[in-house]
């Protein structure tokens, strides 16, 4: 039956029906051919002069759903599957490397032609470009709004902002530890960046699922067929429009009030900044800060409540810090918590803080699941035997000096009098030219926070059920967005008696 089937296709004349479905047939064939050969079989990065590092053998759709969806699991299997330190695959048709060992980690964080901005239209979606001068005023603001008198003067501002927070969690709550923590940083972010917006409850509940929305690390790209956009890269444009039109109006509103407010959006309109320009920082600002602050901050409070003598230890810590320096104790709801710490200087939340300093520090390394992905703009590197072409993406994992068991023994659990020998690498706020810029302002709003909520909650962790946990909770380095606890768990605060 087929023989004749096809005997009657092969004879048929060129003009024909029969012709012609053969026609439709091989087109058919040959789209399901190339559509299986996308997806299913392994990508191989293009030879270039010099020796290459192993490929990981993986389908195309395979390597972006692990990236995505799995980045920690999918850079280990990289580096067990090839037996190798230094790894490669295709992203989205881009050359890919992985590096690790002393060796990656001193090239990604030294070789100045590694980019992160020309990284952003393939990490973040289509469209996401980045004009590096506008970068560059972006960094410069955020270091004139890190000057110790500018942040001085904002400390009051950001206590009065944690405490109304904390008033709506009454006398005894259950929170959940990826949001609530989160959303006292970006209204800190705000504070910071717009008077009007922190000022407005119900239009910081509008825009913080906006700017979640843009923020989303999901895949941009359809995992099927990766040159064509995704839900999450339209989510990201929906988003990114509609946050542009409340930061629009809030420009307006600032120029016809004729007000004149202490924060970031004044200092650009001041400078003549465009509503576009001021847009960027702010969206830069917060996605910068709010995230990756937010998720620190919720683990040094889970940190500390699973811990109870360093609890202890950074709650005497404040109080001393209050007894130095404040005019009264303080009662431990109200205004007058606010009061008292905001007469602790900026210097002495700094440097007269060593129990809290070590335990923000070793919650960065133990709890920051972040893969820095670059863009090699510069000639080829070398690194031992192995070439990065240019034009390559280059990523290193924060989890190789993080969870190296020759740096940091027990690396999963937290231990924040930890042993460290000098010399020992440290990346919990970046390193070399990829170090944190909003990093002294991250570490001062962890602070602010862990003050109010430690001198006004007992704080512990519980179970899904409501009861006590036993263990701390266990960070997942899959989640690369709020590195949420593996455990079904809850951060439960009941209010301290006056």
């Amino acid at each position: 039956m087929l023989q004749d089937a096809l005997a009657h296709l092969i004879l048929a004349r060129p003009d024909s029906v029969a012709f012609r479905e053969l026609g439709g047939l091989a087109s058919v064939v040959l789209v399901l051919f190339a559509l299986i050969c996308t997806l299913y079989l392994p990508v191989t990065p293009p030879s270039r002069k010099g020796q290459s590092p192993p490929i990981l053998q993986l389908p195309g759709w395979k390597v972006t759903q692990s990236f995505f969806e799995k980045r920690f699991d999918f850079i280990q299997t990289g580096f067990r599957a090839t037996s190798s330190s230094i790894w490669q695959t295709t992203l989205f048709k881009n050359n890919a490397i992985v590096l690790s060992t002393d060796v990656g980690r001193e090239v990604f964080f030294k070789t100045k032609d590694l980019a992160l901005y020309d990284t952003f239209s393939i990490v973040i979606g289509r469209g996401a470009s980045f004009d590096p001068h506008t970068v560059s005023g972006i960094v410069k603001r955020m270091a004139s709004m890190q000057r110790p008198g500018i942040l001085q003067n904002f400390i009051p501002l950001l206590l009065s902002d944690c405490q109304r927070a904390m008033n709506s969690w009454g006398s005894e709550r259950n929170l959940d530890p990826c949001s609530s923590f989160h959303q006292i940083t970006f209204h800190l972010i705000m504070r910071i960046a717009c008077a009007d917006i922190a000022n407005d409850p119900i239009l910081l509940s509008h825009l913080k699922p906006l700017f979640d929305g843009v923020d989303n690390p999901g895949n941009p790209h359809s995992t099927w067929l990766p040159w064509l956009p995704g839900p999450v890269f339209f989510q990201k444009i929906l988003c990114s429009i509609q946050t542009y039109r409340s930061v629009q109006s809030a420009i307006k509103a600032r120029k016809r009030s004729g007000i004149k407010a202490d924060d970031m959006l004044q200092q650009m309109l001041d400078d003549g900044g465009s509503t576009t320009h001021i847009f960027g920082f702010m969206l830069g600002l917060s996605l910068a800060g709010s995230r990756s602050t937010g998720t620190i901050l919720s683990w040094v409070i889970m940190n500390l409540a699973s811990h109870p003598k360093w609890f202890l230890a950074v709650e005497q810590e404040i109080q001393t810090l209050i007894s130095t320096h404040a005019s009264s104790s303080p009662s431990v709801t109200g205004g007058d918590l606010t009061q008292t710490l905001s007469e602790i200087p900026l210097s002495a939340w700094e440097s007269q803080t060593p129990n809290l300093d070590i335990c923000i520090r070793e919650t960065l390394r133990a709890s920051q699941p972040y893969t820095a992905v670059r863009k090699n703009t510069g000639p080829d590197i070398t690194i031992g035997p192995y070439t990065i072409p240019s034009g390559s993406l280059v990523m290193y994992p924060f989890s190789d000096t993080a969870l190296n068991p020759n740096f940091y023994p027990e690396p999963l659990r937290w231990n924040p009098s930890r042993a460290t020998e000098q010399g020992t690498p440290s990346l919990t706020w970046g390193a070399g030219k990829h170090a944190c810029k909003g990093q002294r302002l991250g570490t001062l709003m962890i602070k602010l926070v862990v003050a109010c909520a430690l001198m006004r909650f007992n704080i512990t962790m519980v179970d899904g059920e409501g009861a006590r946990m036993n263990n701390p909770p266990t960070p997942d380095w899959n989640d690369q967005a709020t590195c949420r606890p593996k455990e079904q768990c809850g951060i439960k605060v009941v209010a301290k008696s006056e």
